[in-house]
C-alpha cells in the first residue's frame, strides 16, 4: 500500500492519481487507455462541461449547507451577470428538491459524507471516496444522469446507464476497497422535467463479475499507467479527435456508419 497519506485537499491532485488506482481512473481507462494517460500526465484536462458541473452541483448539496454555500461560492460560473442563477441549476435545485422530498432516497443518502477510503485490490493501491457510507451496513454513491433510456455504446451495443457509465464496476471497486464487501446502491436523480428516482442495488453476484472481468483488465491497465507498453485509442472521445492525425484517405466501408447507431 502506498505510504501517500490521502486528505480532501491532495485526493484529486495529479500526486494522488499518480499513487494510487480509483474507480474514476479505472472507468476512464475502460473507455480510453489513451486519454486516461493523457490525463494522468497533464497532457490532458477534461474540459469542466454543464453536466460534470451540475453533478458537482448537486453532490455539494447532499454534503450539507456548509459545503453547498462553498461550493456555490467558488464557482461564480453557475450565475448569471445580474447573480441568479443560470436556468441549468435552477434546474439542479428542482433536483435536489425532488430526491429530499422522498423518504426512501434520502434514508439511503443517510451516512457519513465524502468518506475517504484505501485498499488493496488486484495487489494494487486503491482510493475511494464514498458519497454516503454508514459503516457495516452499506455504500451509497449519488449520480445525475440525462435520463435512464438504454444507450448506444460503441462495440458493446445496448446498454443501461449503469452499465454504460461503469457504474456497476465503480460500486464493485467501493465495496472491494472498504474491506467489509458490503451492499452497494446508487441513488439517482434524472434531470427530466419533472426529475425522476432510482435507487439500484448492485448485487454481490454482480459486484463479483464486475470484480472478475476487471481481474483480466488490470495488469494491462497498470502497464500502461506505468509506461511499460503503449496505451490503446478509442478513437471515438474528445481527447482522440483533439489528438487524430491523419494517414491519408480511406473508404466509404471503413467509416464503420454503425459506431454512430
Amino acid at each position: 500500500m502506498s505510504r501517500f497519506k490521502l486528505t480532501h485537499a491532495n485526493y484529486y491532485t495529479a500526486e494522488a492519481n499518480r499513487e494510487y488506482w480509483s474507480a474514476s481512473l479505472v472507468k476512464t481507462f475502460l473507455d480510453c487507455p489513451a486519454r486516461a494517460v493523457a490525463e494522468l500526465n497533464g497532457e490532458w484536462e477534461p474540459p469542466m462541461g454543464d453536466a460534470l458541473l451540475i453533478g458537482s452541483y448537486v453532490d455539494a448539496a447532499f454534503e450539507g449547507p456548509k459545503s453547498f454555500a462553498r461550493f456555490r461560492s467558488e464557482h461564480p460560473e453557475l450565475y448569471k451577470r445580474d447573480g441568479t442563477l443560470k436556468a441549468q441549476y435552477i434546474r439542479a435545485d428542482e433536483m435536489i428538491e425532488r430526491a429530499k422530498s422522498d423518504t426512501v432516497f434520502m434514508e439511503y443518502m443517510r451516512g457519513r459524507k465524502q468518506v475517504i477510503k484505501t485498499g488493496t485490490v488486484f495487489g494494487l493501491p486503491f482510493k475511494a471516496k464514498f458519497d454516503a457510507y454508514r459503516k457495516g451496513e452499506r455504500i451509497t454513491d449519488l449520480k445525475t444522469v440525462k435520463d435512464m433510456k438504454p444507450m448506444y455504446v460503441p462495440e458493446q451495443g445496448r446498454l443501461s446507464p449503469v452499465q454504460a457509465w461503469h457504474w456497476d464496476i465503480q460500486m464493485a471497486l467501493y465495496s472491494a476497497i472498504e474491506g467489509n464487501n458490503l451492499p452497494t446502491y446508487l441513488a439517482i436523480i434524472t434531470k427530466e422535467s419533472p426529475p425522476d428516482l432510482y435507487l439500484v442495488e448492485i448485487s454481490k453476484a454482480e459486484r463479483e463479475a464486475c470484480l472478475s472481468f476487471l481481474e483480466q483488465k488490470m495488469p494491462m491497465f497498470d502497464a500502461m499507467k506505468s509506461g511499460i507498453i503503449e496505451p490503446t485509442r478509442c478513437e471515438c472521445c474528445e481527447y482522440c479527435r483533439a489528438t487524430k492525425k491523419l494517414t491519408g484517405p480511406i473508404t466509404m466501408t471503413e467509416l464503420e456508419f454503425e459506431k454512430y447507431e
